[in-house]
């Protein structure tokens, strides 16, 4: 970007300089005519003092002076006027050069943005869900907080158990938003980072999902507690997105479930019911219809605003 600045500012020095060394040798030029016409001058008044001896070759001779006196103002009007063009055709000039530079600087900022843009979605793309939790929680990786990796007891420390559930619950909240899961299987997490450095996984990763639950951003889909399903996009959220997508491109038929989980990452994985609660919102919102299939199944069909 400073390159292309300099750039953009190299024109005009150089543009300047150009027009700066032309009109210093028309400013030579014109001292050397004034010169020349005070000298003219001088001679005229000798030669006036002298009239009567002047003879026709004389006379002529200072007609032919008075001539170069009189050159000399047109070349000094005529610089005068090729002065005021050539500063107006530099404002020109400046002018078109600072609009196509400005025009330049524009489109490759824009280049630059989208380069930036894409590079910012590459590198989070890179990033696993628990590089993407160590920017928001770098404690989890600093030794003074180990003691986090412990179950404090519910009974005699209530309120530093009510603390570290606090932390945990957003930590995996975070961790399902990250990894694009609806449905975290809680054995599975015993592998993962940050939940496989539990002193006690299995307890200690329990207890935080029934403290998602208990703030409802998050509820079990079994008996036995072993899936949770994370809201870390509520289904108002899901259903506006959802509709945004099949208008944008253009699904008049009949959509599938199938479809919209292929359609975008952030839609696979949506269990079957949440599926269903989201049609019925958009049903209630008047922006689609339900169709029961053949086959049992249900399809949504976008209602165009």
């Amino acid at each position: 970007m400073e390159k292309q600045k300099d750039e953009v500012k190299e024109i005009s020095k150089e543009l300047k300089e150009k027009a700066d060394k032309e009109l210093e040798r028309l400013r030579r030029e014109l001292y050397r005519l004034r010169k020349l016409k005070e000298q003219k001058e001088k001679e005229k008044k000798e030669i006036e003092a002298s009239s009567e001896e002047i003879t026709k070759d004389s006379t002529s001779s200072i007609s032919e002076k008075q001539k170069e006196t009189s050159g000399a103002k047109e070349i000094e009007e005529s610089f005068e006027e090729i002065d005021t063009l050539l500063s107006e055709e530099l404002e020109k000039e400046e002018h078109k050069n600072y609009e196509k530079s400005a025009n330049y600087i524009q489109t490759e900022l824009q280049k630059l943005e989208q380069e930036i843009i894409g590079e910012t979605g590459l590198i989070e793309e890179e990033l696993s869900p628990y590089e993407q939790l160590l920017d928001e929680y770098p404690w989890l990786q600093q030794p003074r907080y180990e003691y986090m990796f412990h179950i404090p007891n519910k009974t005699k420390n209530p309120s530093d158990f009510e603390s570290w559930c606090n932390e945990w619950s957003k930590v995996l909240f975070d961790y399902a938003k990250y990894a694009i899961l609806h449905i975290l299987y809680l054995r599975q997490l015993f592998q993962e980072k940050p939940f496989s450095n539990f002193e006690n996984r299995k307890k200690a990763i329990k207890e935080i999902s029934n403290w998602l639950v208990k703030q409802d951003l998050a509820r079990w889909l079994s008996k036995k507690k072993e899936k949770l399903r994370v809201y870390w996009k509520t289904l108002d959220l899901m259903a506006e997105e959802i509709y945004d997508w099949a208008y944008d491109m253009g699904k008049l038929e009949p959509i599938l479930i199938y479809e919209i989980r292929e359609a975008k990452k952030e839609f696979n994985g949506l269990p079957k019911d949440d599926f269903e609660k989201i049609f019925e919102k958009l049903l209630e919102q008047k922006k689609a219809e339900l169709i029961k299939l053949d086959n049992g199944k249900i399809a949504l069909k976008i209602l165009l605003e």
